[in-house]
């Protein structure tokens, strides 16, 4: 990763999805990454807005992934010390252990053709960038924003399960502060073994940051 820190992003192809095709981000932080995404542009960067990246939500093939490995983990728990268990921990992983081996792969072969789709999408792009969280902030004692209650404990958060299905690389960096100066964060995923784009990319929008540039949002529609 030498010199990824201080390399240009002149020309870097930048894929920017406020969705994927089926979140839903507050407005405060759509409004704050797409400044970010304006930024990213101002530095070089040729951005295409995508509206869809995925042919449907994955969350079907993260969630038998997710249960198949924590239901393992944790039936002890479940079954004879409950009581250590945070009451949604728990309900996830009732969930979990009643996962059948056919369901499971089932989706096993559907991860496969998950990251073929996302090999393709990587040969036009060198990296894809959204939101981190559909929200900036939770109240204290939510574990789920309150206008997100069709998801479960995990599947609520959109952006960052794709990418462990696929293993791809992926970083954070601060998008900017929505109207109550709490934090949006800007996801940065690059193509398998892409580290480097991550890594320059990330690195060029928070030394732009730190120059204060402040450009208006141009970009072009995409597919």
């Amino acid at each position: 990763m030498q010199g990824a820190t201080q390399a240009s992003v002149q020309g870097l192809r930048v894929a920017f999805s406020p969705t994927f095709g089926y979140a839903k981000p507050d407005k405060a932080v759509a409004e704050v990454v797409k400044k970010a995404v304006a930024r990213l542009e101002s530095l070089g960067c040729v951005v295409e807005e995508v509206d869809k990246v995925f042919e449907k939500d994955p969350v079907d093939i993260w969630t038998a992934e997710f249960y198949a490995g924590v239901g393992i983990r944790l039936r002890p728990f479940v079954e004879k010390q409950r009581d250590l268990l945070d009451p949604a921990v728990a309900e996830v992983l009732e969930a979990a252990l009643s996962q059948d081996m056919k369901t499971y792969y089932e989706k096993v072969f559907e991860r496969y053709a998950f990251r073929e789709q996302m090999r393709l999408f990587f040969e036009k792009y060198d990296v894809l960038v959204s939101p981190v969280l559909p929200v900036s902030s939770l109240d204290v004692g939510l574990n789920i924003p309150k206008h997100l209650t069709d998801r479960n404990l995990v599947s609520w958060i959109y952006y960052t399960y794709p990418f462990n299905l696929t293993g791809q690389p992926a970083g954070t960096v601060c998008a900017g502060l929505d109207s109550e100066n709490m934090p949006v964060g800007l996801q940065i995923v690059g193509r398998a073994m892409g580290e480097y784009d991550v890594v320059r990319l990330a690195a060029a929008y928070e030394r732009s940051q730190a120059r204060g540039y402040n450009h208006s949002p141009i970009m072009k529609k995409g597919s």
